[in-house]
């Protein structure tokens, strides 16, 4: 046969033939997953992507919320001080106390439920907060609802991945995609908000706003899909209705009847001290350096933007591959090793800062945080008892927000007070208390589960 011939039969026609388009999308598809998985280093779960889409649009708001709020205060309102540390403090007790009820609602009601809920308020909160002529204090009341009801949305969604990981065969990877989708979007929050900054001040809240009405629209597909067995309510599948006052048993046999019984756990005990250290070496890092630094005119607040946004980009292509070429190390070692990294990164400063000793900080301590999360996210799992994983991961989500309350609330007067200095050596004791607490409650589970 002829080309000519081959060129001239019929084509197919109708709603189910072929189209041109169709096969192009599917290349350019492949070629961009392919393009992908060479910058982040491995390919994210296929079963988490739903939920780690509206975790990346969520995150892109609150970075650009909370990184610049308190930036917004000084410079657009001319805030002092006090007001500034009063207005963070609040914002983290606010977020303390909602990680406090997050567990028990979402293993009652389902993490699908909590996460369209939580992303309709915050999406009508931050339309408020964008609103002309919104005073200091009624915006500083609006970021405490954003921070006061996070928790509820962030132990949502990392209860459906520890499900939906669990179900691929590997919670700890389930959490470190979802970390790396958490920086994507504190990645894209700062640099969009510095770019909105040309603009004013104005100009950001708006792009915030339109950020976290953005990030409705996964999670209202995510409730659509409807609940699958897995990410049904947790206290409803592991009780049975005469159980349901009675407490919940776990592994090797124990059981926790509410929250007192959850405080005498002497293993969460240890998870909360560890965290809290933890997280407020990090909040020293998000919340404190960053007025530090401005405060000290070694660069503006878009600068300060910029700058950040290295460490999302460095977990960004970074976050897989350290999972992996440390996979053959303990969780232990995996979470001493890389809280301590992120309290010593701070001793940079000792020599002054200087951009140079910015972007080395950055370096070491996002290094020591790729290592860090993943694996403190997924202690919480392996420690919590059988049904209650939405509550152990509440509980101890609490801790985040007492970080970010304690390092501004504490951290900026005692610099005000004493100098930087005591800065780097706050920073440093706490990573040695999260590390040895760390390592004790290790040894607990394991010795739990050889028993089992």
């Amino acid at each position: 046969m002829t080309r000519r011939g081959r060129d001239s039969r019929p084509r197919a026609t109708g709603p189910g033939a072929p189209r041109p388009w169709t096969a192009l999308a599917r290349r350019l598809g492949a070629a961009g997953s392919r393009a992908a998985e060479l910058v982040l280093g491995g390919r994210l779960e296929r079963v988490l992507l739903p939920v780690l889409a509206t975790v990346g649009t969520n995150f892109a708001g609150f970075g650009a919320l909370v990184g610049y709020f308190g930036l917004w205060l000084i410079k657009d309102r001319d805030a002092p001080v006090e007001t500034v540390s009063t207005a963070l403090f609040a914002a983290g007790l606010a977020g303390a106390c909602g990680a406090a009820l997050a567990g028990s609602l979402v293993d009652r009601f389902g993490p699908r439920r909590m996460i369209i809920a939580i992303a309709a308020l915050h999406a009508a909160g931050t339309t408020v907060l964008a609103l002309p002529g919104i005073g200091t204090w009624p915006a500083i009341g609006m970021l405490a609802v954003v921070t006061g009801t996070q928790p509820l949305r962030g132990v949502a969604q990392r209860t459906l991945i520890g499900h939906l990981g669990a179900r691929a065969g590997d919670t700890e990877k389930g959490f470190a995609d979802y970390r790396l989708v958490l920086n994507v979007g504190l990645l894209c929050g700062p640099l969009l908000g510095a770019a909105l900054l040309q603009g004013g001040w104005t100009a950001l809240r708006a792009g915030v706003c339109a950020l976290y009405v953005l990030s409705l629209l996964p999670a209202v597909a995510l409730y659509r899909a409807g609940r699958a067995p897995d990410d049904a309510p947790a206290v409803k599948q592991s009780k049975a209705p005469d159980e349901a006052s009675s407490g919940t048993p776990g592994a090797g046999g124990r059981a926790v009847h509410g929250m007192t019984a959850l405080l005498a756990d002497g293993r969460l005990l240890l998870l909360l001290v560890a965290s809290s250290s933890a997280w407020t070496v990090m909040y020293v890092f998000e919340a404190v350096l960053p007025i530090v630094v401005v405060g000290s005119d070694v660069l503006t607040a878009s600068e300060w933007g910029l700058l950040y946004a290295v460490g999302p980009l460095l977990t960004l292509v970074g976050q897989l591959r350290v999972q992996r070429r440390l996979r053959a190390l303990s969780p232990a070692t995996r979470l001493t090793a890389g809280v301590l990294l992120m309290g010593l990164s701070f001793a940079v400063f000792w020599g002054g800062l200087t951009v140079a000793s910015l972007l080395l900080f950055i370096v070491a301590f996002v290094l020591g945080d790729m290592m860090w999360g993943p694996a403190s996210e997924d202690i919480v799992v392996r420690a919590a008892p059988d049904g209650r994983v939405g509550t152990y991961m509440g509980v101890v989500t609490s801790t985040m927000w007492i970080g970010s309350a304690l390092a501004p609330a504490v951290g900026l007067p005692a610099r005000e007070r004493y100098g930087d200095g005591v800065l780097w050596l706050g920073v440093l004791a706490l990573s040695l208390v999260a590390a040895a607490c760390y390592a004790k409650v290790h040894r607990a589970v394991a010795a739990e589960r050889s028993a089992a």
